[in-house]
């Protein structure tokens, strides 16, 4: 499972997005903004090809306010989606 000290910091986040994954559930998180506020923009895809190579159809997200207190948050929403789906996403695991 993924906790929220596998995450980065938010001056990571400031500079660059973060990819992961958990046995075939892929994610992306990137600093974006929604109404002029910085936010996390999180998105959740089936593997095992990368976020720009994943059709947007099969991707899900969910914003989270840019706080330090938000990465814990980031880390039970996407244990809880992999917990969900987890044949789903057992499916799509890596090629190697």
């Amino acid at each position: 499972m993924i906790k929220s000290s596998d995450l980065f910091h938010i001056p990571f986040y400031k500079k660059s997005p973060y990819t992961g994954s958990l046995e075939g559930m892929r994610f992306y998180i990137e600093k974006t903004q929604e109404n002029e506020t910085d936010v996390f923009q999180v998105w959740i895809f089936p593997g095992p090809y990368c976020f720009a190579k994943t059709a947007d159809s099969l991707k899900q997200s969910v914003t989270f306010p840019f706080t330090e207190e938000s990465l814990a948050k980031i880390a039970d929403w996407l244990n809880e989606q992999y917990t969900k789906r987890s044949a789903y996403w057992n499916q799509h695991k890596s090629l190697l």
